[in-house]
């Protein structure tokens, strides 16, 4: 990692880490999950578009053009994985690898999502602090390094941004809590416009405890929405360029 890079992932663990992911976990007998997400990151950082990688067809998700990696994907299996930093005083050294390896490590793999906690516990040194939630067909879990926190989540609505699962932070509970409304109360042919609209609020001038930031360097760059019923799954991403208007949404839409 060059200095330039290191300096600016300093930055981004010590100041303003503010990924949003609120998720829905077999709500109902029609979803088995709904996500909802914003990616906060320093618009300096390139990143391509979510896109079924050349790589692996299989994997649908964004890649940091930085480190590689993702922040959250899905595969045409249905299985999701979704990672945010978790906020800390960076230490010394620097852990050697990336965040964004655990999404698409587990995408890419085959083991499942118990199978590579176990795994990524025997290295969780190795990484800076995060927060990953991982589904496939055995079930939903989340895991933080810094915790060593593993759960295997219940039905349920969950929020998680760059604390624990759940934390009392007002885009947390408050996200969380509209999501739970949301869902229950739009119709289905509603709702992407309704998630897209509660990861758009910029509302209480709470700077960087909004769902969506904006500032001179830095601020919500992605809105991701994934909705998994049984034997299909939906995708949306909307971009954000620095001025912060949408740049054209992307939907992908397949059976399995």
């Amino acid at each position: 990692m060059n200095a330039q890079a290191n300096h600016s992932d300093r930055l981004g663990i010590c100041l303003i880490i503010m990924c949003l992911i609120l998720f829905a976990y077999q709500p109902n007998d029609q979803y088995e999950l709904i996500v909802a997400a914003n990616r906060d990151e320093f618009y300096q950082r390139e990143a391509a578009r979510a896109h079924f990688w050349e790589t692996n067809e299989q994997v649908l998700a964004g890649i940091d053009l930085q480190a590689g990696g993702s922040w959250l994907g899905v595969d045409r299996s249905n299985r999701f994985a979704a990672v945010t930093n978790y906020r800390e005083n960076p230490p010394e050294p620097l852990p050697p690898r990336s965040r964004g390896e655990l999404v698409s490590d587990f995408l890419i793999q085959e083991n499942t999502a118990s199978e590579y906690l176990t795994q990524i516990r025997t290295k969780k040194s190795e990484y800076r602090g995060f927060n990953l939630v991982l589904k496939d067909s055995t079930g939903c879990f989340y895991y933080n390094n810094r915790t060593d926190e593993t759960a295997e989540l219940t039905p349920g609505y969950y929020g998680l941004s760059n604390q624990t699962l759940n934390c009392d932070w007002p885009k947390v509970s408050e996200g969380t809590q509209k999501l739970h409304t949301l869902v229950n109360e739009k119709p289905h042919k509603e709702l992407d416009a309704a998630l897209l609209g509660l990861l758009q609020n910029d509302g209480d001038g709470r700077d960087f405890s909004n769902s969506f930031i904006q500032s001179p360097d830095y601020g919500t760059c992605v809105s991701t929405l994934v909705k998994i019923q049984p034997h299909e799954v939906a995708f949306t991403e909307l971009a954000y360029p620095p001025a912060g208007n949408p740049d054209g949404p992307r939907h992908f839409y397949w059976q399995y």
